[in-house]
């Protein structure tokens, strides 16, 4: 039998979501409405209102900043979590596990690693600790070379760099003005920004008052060995035991998502699966990839509807490369 090269199934974090994402397959595939309805089961005791209600609220569009730290956590595990079960009923099933920030937490769901029902109540009550403890903070991704950090470094002095996504594409995080003061000084030099819908300094210390909190809810949770191979994107290495150090280090550490993908295709091509809302993580992986790599990135939804004809696509994209 031909072998075939591995799939990696890809989960992206805060910065993805966005009011009505997957609406179209929730009124019209039956099974992503099941799974998405259960979803929203579980989550509504810890969140105490429906995602499925935020989510479609009809006085919101999709360019409205969804901002809300709980219920975009909850949103976003929920949807991933959904559009993955789906995708497994057509037949697809991942060699490897690939989440980015709070992408992890679905990646470990899927893993087996940790019960969706800890997964949420994390997510959601991640976010409360976040709001309560520490301070606004905001988020921007810089559009240009990493050089500017050391040609310009008076502009970044009180921002960290909490992503690194591809070349000539990072994610900064600090205190509210000093991203804003940041945003304005990067205009002034011709750098294309845009600020992320984020107010938490996740990835920076200004989220440390909340560690011992953090560590205390972990210790409730049921971990167990992923029966599906993960990698983290904070340590770009696999994650061979889920811990409380190893979530905790993955939403206090900046996400390195350009080296784990050149980690794993060192191994070989792959094909990468992003079943985020955006297909945010398969257009990094575009432009990782090197000039004549084997390896292929697609997407199953995104941000301009049209979802059943994106999953259509999607099946066609990788029919030539399932054995």
């Amino acid at each position: 039998m031909e072998t075939t090269r591995p799939t990696v199934f890809m989960y992206s974090g805060q910065g993805s979501q966005y009011f009505h994402m997957s609406r179209e397959l929730y009124e019209r595939h039956p099974r992503y409405r099941l799974w998405l309805d259960l979803c929203d089961d579980i989550a509504f005791p810890v969140l105490g209102t429906s995602v499925v209600d935020t989510l479609f609220d009809p006085d919101r569009s999709k360019s409205d900043p969804f901002d809300s730290l709980a219920d975009s956590n909850a949103a976003l595990l929920c949807v991933e979590y959904s559009l993955t079960r789906v995708v497994q009923e057509m037949g697809y099933q991942p060699d490897l596990l690939v989440g980015y920030s709070l992408g992890e937490i679905t990646a470990a769901v899927v893993a087996e690693a940790l019960p969706l029902e800890d997964a949420l109540s994390f997510a959601v009550d991640f976010a409360r600790m976040l709001a309560e403890r520490t301070p606004p903070a905001g988020m921007l991704a810089v559009l240009c070379s990493e050089d500017i950090l050391a040609s310009h470094a008076g502009l970044f002095a009180d921002c960290w760099v909490t992503g690194r996504n591809f070349d000539g594409n990072f994610v900064v995080s600090g205190r509210v003005e000093a991203v804003a003061q940041l945003e304005a000084a990067l205009g002034r030099e011709s750098v294309v920004c845009q600020r992320l819908p984020v107010n938490f300094g996740v990835h920076t210390p200004l989220i440390s008052p909340v560690e011992d909190q953090v560590r205390a809810l972990l210790g409730t949770a049921s971990f167990a060995p992923p029966k599906i191979p993960m990698v983290s994107c904070a340590s770009t290495d696999r994650v061979v035991e889920l811990t409380a150090d190893g979530v905790w280090a993955a939403m206090r550490r900046p996400v390195d998502f350009s080296q784990t993908i050149d980690r794993i295709t060192a191994d070989g091509d792959a094909t990468f699966v992003d079943l985020g809302p955006s297909a945010t993580l398969a257009t990094f992986v575009k432009y990782i990839l090197p000039p004549g790599s084997g390896s292929t990135q697609v997407h199953t939804i995104n941000r301009f509807g049209q979802d059943l004809s994106s999953l259509r696509e999607f099946q066609a994209q990788t029919a030539a490369t399932r054995g």
